[in-house]
């Protein structure tokens, strides 16, 4: 492509080819999407880096690399504007401004005295950085889409397996008639045992409730007047009527009395002894009034 001429003299100054080419690129209104000039036309932006690196470098500087071209940028003194996008400008470089084209030239090295140098490779070492740092966004923008990918491809898969497996069901169904009434009755079963082993629990645990009471519940207390009939029951001794009723009772085995007389009366103390009616006298039991003893007309021994 040959260079843009100048007439702002009467010789004809012409605009380097790299200049030339970009400012073409820049002022196609068919590439407004892919690259266009900035808002205050002094500077130019690359809205969509893949295309621009895929369709247009190729097409201008039979390239498709986009940080070569960073790197002519900055040879040629163009800056960084927005460090969030690829935004470059030019003191030079302004839209129809063709005639300024020419002042755009190559960057010259110095030597280590002129101090030149220096900034020109600081420069380029901030736009690679830059570069690096666009390069780890799009990586990562990349490995969440594929995350995404891999969803969105599972959930597919399981969308697919469900008609095969509705077709599959159907299937045994047509061959076997009795199949679904079995299954609904399986589903009945489990669900009668599944009542049944909740039922079993919950009377395990009324059970529980009823053996064990809670510390903070108590039976409640009995009545005055029970309380004192029971303590002059325990403090009454045996009465003859009590006595012969009691031995007429037991007279048919008169052996079992014998043995247990001789084993648990004769020689005992008296606060060992228990008595059976009809063998002690009024005034011997009154004398051992704490063991045996009649609670509410029952013996106990």
């Amino acid at each position: 492509m040959e260079g843009i001429k100048s007439s702002s003299s009467d010789d004809q100054v012409h605009v380097v080819p790299f200049v030339a080419k970009t400012y073409s690129m820049v002022c196609e209104p068919r590439t407004d999407a892919i690259i266009r000039w900035g808002r205050d036309n002094n500077s130019f932006v690359v809205l969509d880096l893949p295309r621009f690196s895929q369709i247009l470098l190729p097409s201008y500087f039979k390239h498709n690399n986009f940080s070569s071209f960073i790197r002519q940028l900055n040879t040629y003194g163009f800056r960084k504007v927005d460090p969030g996008q690829w935004e470059f400008a030019h003191e030079f470089f302004l839209r129809g401004e063709t005639r300024l084209l020419p002042l755009i030239v190559r960057r010259r090295k110095k030597g280590c005295h002129g101090g030149k140098a220096e900034d020109y490779l600081e420069a380029e070492n901030g736009e690679e950085e830059t570069l690096f740092r666009e390069v780890a966004r799009l990586g990562r923008e990349q490995r969440a889409i594929r995350e995404e990918l891999d969803d969105m491809s599972k959930r597919l898969i399981a969308t697919e397996r469900r008609p095969q497996q509705m077709v599959s069901f159907l299937i045994k169904v047509a061959q076997d008639p009795e199949l679904l009434p079995r299954l609904v009755l399986s589903k009945k079963e489990q669900r009668k045992q599944q009542q049944k082993q909740q039922q079993q629990q919950q009377v395990a645990v009324d059970e529980k409730r009823w053996l064990w009471p809670d510390n903070s519940s108590s039976l409640p207390p009995l009545p005055q007047s029970l309380l004192e009939f029971q303590s002059r029951e325990i403090m009454t001794p045996l009465i003859p009527q009590e006595a012969a009723a009691a031995a007429a009772a037991i007279s048919s085995d008169s052996e079992l009395i014998s043995s247990i007389t001789n084993e648990h009366h004769v020689g005992a103390p008296c606060s060992q002894r228990f008595f059976f009616p009809g063998f002690v006298d009024h005034e011997e039991a009154e004398e051992c009034v704490a063991y045996p003893f009649s609670l509410l007309g029952q013996i106990f021994f």
